[in-house]
């Protein structure tokens, strides 16, 4: 399934999971839950956030925090269309200035070139590109993370929470030529046909929407230059705050945590958070840690969560924490517990 002809138009958002979101997007899974009878306390248990937060429209949450949240909600609903439906409600204003800037923009283009510039203060947990080959137009979405248990939930969640935003936009449905989606086909696939309103695949190379090239020219129906120039002015200052909270380990702790491509060194650590080694070291030390002493807790924990809670061999688990040597990992681990991998797997059955 690749696009044949010639690239006109070829965009794409920074591939960088924001640190921190609005907890609107929180709000928007706790209005969901409470109208089918789930208690906000029972939602957010575990999480870190109290049902007063909710309140507090100027609050960040984790990555951490939110998919604590989504997993917690997909265990009590017991329904396994969730995350469609969950999708709905997340219209464009649910990313609060931003949906604001995007809907001054003068075209869809405008608009979209916009969210991928201040990605990081959207909901999202995917990066996107946009590509042209007339006369159609394909977004493509991938995941920033290995989402694990919810991944079909999170995936579903946010692809339908996009065409109800790029609807939003234009001012009527955005009526897509076909959906592609990089996951089995679940058995309620005609759901699917029911939401997009296309042709839809499963188990393709990646998540796709495509769509007729005509729409980014569209003129939006709030388009309006002086407030799409204020409302930027406002999401860069949105930015700066984003970036001035949260410790430096907290930073390091979630470029670790949030790699899809295995354990970071402390080299490429520094080149993602644009510091030099020797800085990150000395603001490191000022919080009485280290990149060592971080990257040996989020293993303990990574180690231990897998060998409770999954049959993957100890053999896996060594590589995918960034053990090249087993014997190392057994070291490691014996350090940390007292025991082996493999007694300790056994003490937890």
């Amino acid at each position: 399934m690749k696009n044949p002809g010639p690239v006109r138009i070829n965009i794409a958002s920074r591939p960088s999971l924001p640190m921190y979101r609005s907890i609107n997007s929180i709000d928007i899974l706790a209005r969901y839950a409470a109208g089918r009878g789930i208690d906000v306390e029972k939602l957010l248990a575990g999480s870190g956030i109290k049902p007063r937060d909710l309140d507090d429209s100027e609050m960040f949450v984790s990555p951490k925090q939110e998919l604590s949240v989504m997993r917690r909600l997909a265990e009590l609903v017991s329904d396994p269309e969730a995350g469609l439906k969950t999708g709905e409600h997340y219209h464009i204003t649910a990313h609060g200035v931003l949906g604001n800037a995007s809907m001054c923009c003068e075209t869809f283009l405008d608009a979209i070139r916009l969210m991928f510039s201040f990605i990081e203060l959207t909901l999202t947990y995917f990066s996107y590109e946009l590509s042209v080959v007339e006369p159609l137009a394909y977004v493509t979405m991938k995941e920033l993370i290995d989402l694990k248990d919810i991944r079909r939930f999170i995936c579903e969640r946010e692809f339908v929470s996009v065409l109800r935003m790029m609807s939003d936009l234009i001012g009527e449905p955005l009526m897509l030529k076909e959906a592609r989606f990089a996951y089995p086909r679940p058995e309620y696939a005609s759901s699917y046909r029911d939401t997009f309103k296309c042709p839809v695949f499963f188990n393709t190379d990646e998540h796709v929407f495509i769509f007729d090239s005509r729409y980014l020219s569209k003129y939006l129906p709030m388009a309006n230059r002086l407030s799409k120039d204020k409302y930027e002015r406002e999401c860069r200052e949105l930015i700066l705050r984003m970036k001035k909270s949260g410790t430096t380990s907290e930073k390091v702790r979630q470029l670790i945590l949030y790699q899809k491509e295995g354990i970071p060194t402390f080299q490429q650590v520094t080149r993602r958070m644009n510091v030099s080694p020797r800085t990150l070291h000395r603001r490191l030390s000022v919080e009485g840690t280290s990149y060592k002493e971080i990257l040996a807790e989020i293993r303990k924990t990574k180690a231990i969560e897998q060998l409770t809670e999954t049959s993957t061999p100890v053999e896996s688990i060594a590589m995918d924490l960034g053990y090249s040597d087993v014997a190392n990992f057994y070291h490691a681990f014996k350090s940390w517990t007292g025991t082996t991998p493999i007694s300790y797997r056994k003490k937890s059955l």
